[in-house]
C-alpha cells in the first residue's frame, strides 16, 4: 500500500483540512472580539503563530492514532479488521461540510451585509493595513519635472510647471493627488517607479523634462502605471517663451485634459486654472516656491527663513494673492502661539490683514480657508474651524494638511471615527509629510498604537531627524519621563544647535532633578519661577521685572505676572492681574488671550478671596471647554473636579497619577496654583510620592549620563 493511499486511510487528509477550516473561523472570531475591545497587535499575532504551529502536532497526531469504539489507541495496536476509520471519515466529512458551510456563511455576511453598514471612518488598526497595502485608482503623483537646460536658474520654471500641474489635478473631485511635500522630497533621487508609486501611496506617476533654448522652451510630459511601468501617455510641446506662466497655463491645461480621460474615463471633468489677475515675476515666483519649501521643513531655521521671504514677498508684491495666503499661514505657525516667538498681539493683526488681503483679490484660494480655520481652531471654536477645513477640501479634494487640521479638530470634540477618517485620507494624500508624520505619531503613542507609532516614528527620522528628535522629546517630557527627556533634549541642542533649544522644558526638569542653578541659568522666566517656588521673594520679582521689561504682548506679560506672583503666595496680586486680563484684553473668553491655565487659575485665586459669585461662571465655562476639547479624558479630570468645587476627589486623582509615574508637576515640586489642596492631609501624601518621583528621575539621570559619557569615552579614546 502507497503513501497516499495511507494517508487516505489514516484520514489524515481530512483532519486536516478540518483543522485549517477551523483555525480560520477562529482567527475570524478572534480578530472581531481584539479588535473591539482594542488589543494590542501582538495578541492576534500570538494567536496565528499558535495556530499555525497547531497544524503539523494534528497531523502527527492523526497519523499515529486513530479513534476507536474503546477510545484513542496507537494506530499500530488496532487490528485492521476491527478499524473504523471509515465510521470517523463520515463524521469528518460531515464535520468539514458544516464548517465550509459556516466559513461561507461568515465570508458573505461580512462582504454583502457587514461592510455597508460599517461606519465610513476605519478604525485605526483597519486603516494601518490600507494605507500600507492600496491606493487608490485614481490616485497620481505628479514629480518635479527635470531641468534639463543645464542652468540651474531655470529651476523656478520646470517647479514652477510641475506645481501648476499638480494645482490644476488636484482640483478635479475624481483625481487623489499626492501632496507638493510628498513629490517634491523625491526631487533629485534615483528611484525606480514602483518605489515611487509605494513611497507615495499612488497608481500613477506624471513626470517629464523642460529644455530651454534662448526664447523656446520644449516641454516632454509621461504617464506612467506605477504596478507595471507601462506608458500609459506621453506628449511632447514646443513653445515661445514669450511668457512664461501663459506658457504653464497653457501646457498644464493641455497635460490635464489629456490626463483626465486617461485616469477616470471620457466622462472625466477637467479643470482649468483660475486667473488670478495677477501673474508675478519669475523672482517672486521662485521665492513663493523657496518659501513654502522651507516652511514645510518645519525645523526653526525652516520657518524663520520662510517668514522672512513672504514678508518680503508681499511687501514687494501686495496683488500677489497666493503670497499673502501664504504670508497668514507662515505667520500664525511662527506665533508665540504656535510654534515660534511672534507675540500673539503682533501676528493676529498680521495674518488677519494677510487674510483679507487675499480674499479680496482671489477668494477661492483654498488656504484662506485652512488659516481661518486655524485662527477659530486657536481660539476653541472647533465647529466653525471644522466649516473652514471642509470648504478649504472643496476647493482643493487633494489638500492634505486641510485633512490633517480636520482630524485634529474633530478629535478635539471626541468625534473620533471622523478624526481617523481624516487623518488616514491626510496620509495617504501626503504620506511622507512632516507635519502629519507628526501628527500621526503623537496620537498613536498617546492611545497606545506602538506599531503605528513607530511605523511613523521610522518615517520621520528618515526624511526629518530634527522634528523626529524634536517630537520624541515632547513625548517623553509628556509622559512624565523626565530623566530620559533631559537626556533627550541635551543631545538635541548638542545636535541641533540652531534649533528650538527648549529651554522652558528643560528649566522643569532640572528644577525637579534638583538642578536649580543650571534651571535658573536657562532664561530670566525660568529665574523668576523656580525662585519663586523657593520663596526667594527679591530674586523673583526682580527677575520678573527684567523679563517682562521684554515682552511686547499684554497676555505675555500678564503671564509672567500671575504665575510669578502665585509662587511666591501673592494672591491679591496675581488676582488683579488675571482681572484685567479676563474683563479686558481677553473680553472673558477663554481662548488664545486667555487659555486654560490662566483662567483655572483665576477661578482659584478669585475663590481664595472670597469672591465665589465671580468664580462660578468662569468656571461653569471652563468646565464647558474643557469637555468640548478633552471629551472623558483622564487628565483634564482633576482640574475639572476642582473647578466643581471637589478638591478632595481631585487630590484623589493626583495622588492616582502620582503612584503611576506621572505626577503633575511645577518647576520644583507640586504646582503652586493647587494651593487649595493643602488643606487636606492626603496632601502630605502627594508630596511623598512627588519626591520619591523626583529621587527615582534623578537616579535615573545620573545613570543615563554616565552610560552616555562612557560611550563617548568609547568611541573617542
Amino acid at each position: 500500500m502507497n503513501l497516499f493511499s495511507e494517508l487516505q486511510r489514516r484520514n489524515v487528509f481530512r483532519v486536516s483540512v478540518a483543522y485549517v477550516v477551523s483555525a480560520w473561523l477562529l482567527a475570524q472570531v478572534a480578530d472581531l472580539v481584539l479588535d473591539n475591545i482594542a488589543a494590542p497587535d501582538w495578541v492576534m499575532q500570538t494567536i496565528l503563530l499558535v495556530l499555525a504551529l497547531g497544524l503539523a502536532p494534528v497531523v502527527f497526531f492523526s497519523w499515529a492514532y486513530e479513534v476507536t469504539p474503546d477510545g484513542i489507541k496507537r494506530e499500530s495496536e488496532v487490528d485492521r479488521s476491527q478499524s473504523i476509520t471509515h465510521v470517523t471519515r463520515g463524521k469528518l466529512d460531515r464535520t468539514i461540510t458544516f464548517l465550509l458551510v459556516l466559513a461561507v456563511a461568515y465570508f458573505a455576511a461580512d462582504k454583502f451585509l457587514l461592510s455597508p453598514a460599517q461606519p465610513v471612518a476605519p478604525t485605526p488598526e483597519a486603516s494601518e493595513e490600507v494605507i500600507e497595502t492600496a491606493a487608490a485608482g485614481n490616485s497620481i503623483a505628479v514629480l518635479p519635472f527635470v531641468n534639463m537646460s543645464g542652468d540651474e536658474e531655470n529651476e523656478y520654471f520646470s517647479d514652477g510647471l510641475s506645481e501648476e500641474l499638480l494645482n490644476v489635478l488636484a482640483k478635479n473631485p475624481a483625481l487623489q493627488v499626492a501632496a507638493r511635500t510628498s513629490s517634491f522630497s523625491l526631487k533629485g533621487e534615483k528611484l525606480e517607479i514602483g518605489e515611487i508609486g509605494q513611497r507615495l501611496n499612488v497608481d500613477h506617476v506624471l513626470e517629464g523634462s523642460v529644455r530651454k533654448s534662448g526664447d523656446r522652451v520644449r516641454i516632454t510630459a509621461q504617464l506612467i502605471r506605477v504596478d507595471n511601468g507601462y506608458h500609459l501617455w506621453s506628449d511632447t510641446y514646443d513653445r515661445t517663451l514669450d511668457d512664461i506662466f501663459a506658457v504653464q497655463d497653457e501646457i498644464a491645461g493641455k497635460i490635464t485634459a489629456a490626463l483626465i480621460p486617461q485616469l477616470v474615463g471620457e466622462s472625466g471633468e477637467v479643470a482649468t486654472a483660475a486667473a488670478s489677475g495677477y501673474e508675478p515675476s519669475p523672482e517672486a515666483y521662485q521665492d513663493y516656491l523657496l518659501a513654502r519649501d522651507r516652511f514645510n521643513s518645519r525645523t526653526k531655521g525652516g520657518l524663520e527663513s520662510a517668514y522672512e521671504l513672504v514678508e518680503k514677498l508681499v511687501r514687494e508684491h501686495p496683488d500677489y494673492a497666493e503670497a499673502q495666503a501664504l504670508h497668514a499661514h507662515v505667520t500664525m505657525v511662527n506665533s508665540a502661539r504656535v510654534a515660534g516667538t511672534i507675540p500673539w498681539i503682533i501676528a493676529e493683526n498680521q495674518v488677519r490683514r494677510s487674510l483679507q488681503t487675499a480674499s479680496t483679490l482671489k477668494p477661492d484660494l483654498p488656504e484662506i480657508y485652512l488659516v481661518e480655520g486655524m485662527l477659530h481652531s486657536l481660539s476653541r471654536d472647533r465647529e466653525t474651524a471644522i466649516e473652514f477645513y471642509e470648504r478649504a477640501i472643496e476647493l482643493n479634494p487633494s489638500y492634505a494638511e486641510a485633512y490633517r487640521r480636520l482630524s485634529q479638530a474633530t478629535l478635539a470634540l471626541g468625534r473620533t471615527a471622523e478624526s481617523w477618517e481624516a487623518l488616514e485620507t491626510a496620509r495617504k494624500l501626503d504620506p511622507i509629510s512632516i507635519p502629519t508624520l507628526q501628527w500621526v505619531a503623537r496620537q498613536a503613542t498617546l492611545l497606545g498604537r506602538e506599531q503605528m507609532a513607530d511605523d511613523a516614528m521610522r518615517a520621520l527620522r528618515q526624511i526629518a531627524p530634527v522634528p523626529a528628535d524634536d517630537l520624541e522629546l515632547h513625548l517623553l517630557y509628556d509622559h512624565g519621563r523626565y530623566a530620559e527627556a533631559a537626556i533627550a533634549i541635551e543631545d538635541f541642542r548638542a545636535n541641533w544647535p540652531d534649533e528650538n533649544p527648549h529651554d522652558s522644558h528643560l528649566a522643569v526638569i532640572y528644577g525637579n532633578l534638583g538642578k536649580i542653578e543650571e534651571a535658573m541659568a536657562l532664561s530670566l522666566t525660568a529665574k523668576a519661577y523656580i525662585a519663586a517656588e523657593l520663596g526667594q521673594r527679591e530674586i523673583a520679582l526682580s527677575a520678573m521685572e527684567e523679563e517682562a521689561a521684554k515682552r511686547t504682548d499684554p497676555h505675555d506679560r500678564a503671564d509672567l505676572y500671575w504665575q510669578t506672583y502665585v509662587n511666591l503666595g501673592m494672591y491679591d496680586e496675581a488676582l488683579e492681574v488675571l482681572s484685567d486680563l479676563w474683563y479686558g484684553y481677553a473680553a472673558e473668553d477663554i481662548g488664545p488671550k486667555m487659555d486654560f491655565g490662566d483662567a483655572f487659575t483665576f477661578v482659584e485665586v478669585l475663590r481664595h478671596a472670597g469672591r465665589e459669585d465671580e468664580a462660578a461662571p468662569v468656571a461653569a465655562k471652563l468646565i464647558e471647554s474643557a469637555f468640548e476639547n478633552h471629551g472623558n479624558d483622564e487628565d483634564i479630570m482633576p482640574f475639572i473636579r476642582m473647578m466643581e468645587g471637589d478638591y478632595e476627589e481631585a487630590l484623589r486623582l493626583f495622588i492616582e497619577y502620582a503612584r503611576k509615574g506621572r505626577p503633575d508637576v511645577g518647576f520644583t515640586g507640586i504646582r503652586k496654583r493647587y494651593f487649595a489642596l493643602k488643606q487636606f492631609p492626603e496632601y502630605a501624601t502627594l508630596e511623598r510620592l512627588v519626591d520619591e518621583w523626583q529621587q527615582e528621575q534623578r537616579a535615573l539621570y545620573d545613570e543615563l549620563t554616565a552610560a552616555r559619557a562612557a560611550a563617548a569615552d568609547t568611541a573617542h579614546p
